[in-house]
């Protein structure tokens, strides 16, 4: 797969995550999340809870799993014991979709659906209070978390929403610690005005949107579009399946797209495929922490697999 050799292989995967010292590998299926010790890899752990999205804590003390229907639940990864939860209430109702984990454990940044529309939050899981942190007036407005950028201590969400015209747009909404009101900016562009999925890239300060099978590179203040490559007019097929997931390696030197027909490794120095491959009902494509491994995950099957790239 890939070219490159697979480590392990598993049964459906939806995501897979390591543990930030990879003692523990997680990924997820329709219902259950499955834990993993790498030393043996042997089976320590089923968890029945419809997962969503999963993280490690960055001292890898806790597992976080958002279900589809919006619960958090938290469990300690000694023995991974459910320690907290929290759940949607009268006032404020939790969505699905990923979310953000903050300096403070037990506190995640993610978004609300209020009486006002959806809001991006802070959560404070183990008192089980919610504070809004945005006052967006549309109520049909769409918040998605992107990833956090370490190199900036900020969390990237985009904003979807419709405009005045009955288009659906997108901005950035970028977040940085401290955390409060005042540390958060939006960012529009007047060209790229939508995207399936958007990530900062610190080392070269650019962002890398996906559009379709178009992918912009735009500089640090989201203003100039610097590059833009078609993948459909490479010399590879035409129709990839519908996009899925985009990241990037940690050294900034590859972003890896997932489609649902097709897995893509581009170069970001010319954004040119070095790897394509055919893979049916592929959902998932990550690098590890420390670009070791790729993860794919598929409704059929996930995979470890050993990254040659470096």
């Amino acid at each position: 797969m890939l070219h490159m050799n697979v480590i392990k292989k598993f049964k459906t995967a939806y995501q897979i995550k390591f543990s930030n010292d990879y003692r523990f590998l997680c990924y997820t299926m329709s219902s259950k999340t499955i834990i993993y010790e790498t030393s043996s890899w042997e089976k320590i752990k089923e968890l029945s809870n419809n997962p969503g999205d999963i993280h490690f804590s960055d001292n890898d003390d806790y597992l976080y799993i958002k279900n589809t229907i919006g619960t958090v639940y938290v469990y300690e990864t000694v023995g991974f014991q459910l320690i907290k939860t929290i759940k949607s209430n009268k006032k404020y109702q939790l969505v699905e979709g990923d979310f953000a984990l903050t300096n403070t454990s037990l506190i995640i940044l993610d978004t609300l659906k209020t009486k006002d529309g959806h809001q991006l939050a802070l959560i404070n899981i183990e008192k089980g209070e919610f504070s809004v942190l945005t006052q967006f007036k549309d109520s049909i407005t769409l918040l998605y978390f992107n990833h956090f950028i370490q190199a900036e201590s900020a969390y990237l969400f985009t904003l979807s929403y419709i405009n005045n015209e009955g288009y659906r747009v997108e901005k950035i909404v970028k977040v940085k610690e401290p955390i409060n009101k005042e540390s958060i900016k939006v960012l529009d562009n007047l060209v790229i005005r939508n995207w399936d999925s958007i990530i900062f890239n610190s080392i070269h300060n650019v962002y890398i949107v996906v559009q379709d099978y178009d992918i912009v590179i735009l500089d640090g203040q989201f203003k100039e579009i610097l590059k833009k490559v078609c993948l459909s007019k490479q010399d590879y097929p035409d129709h990839f399946g519908y996009f899925q997931h985009m990241h990037q390696s940690n050294d900034g030197r590859y972003i890896i797209l997932t489609y649902s027909e097709t897995v893509l490794i581009l170069r970001y120095d010319d954004l040119e495929p070095i790897v394509v491959e055919e893979i049916q009902y592929a959902c998932f494509g990550e690098f590890s922490n420390d670009d070791r491994f790729i993860l794919i995950g598929t409704w059929e099957n996930g995979y470890i697999l050993e990254n040659t790239l470096r």
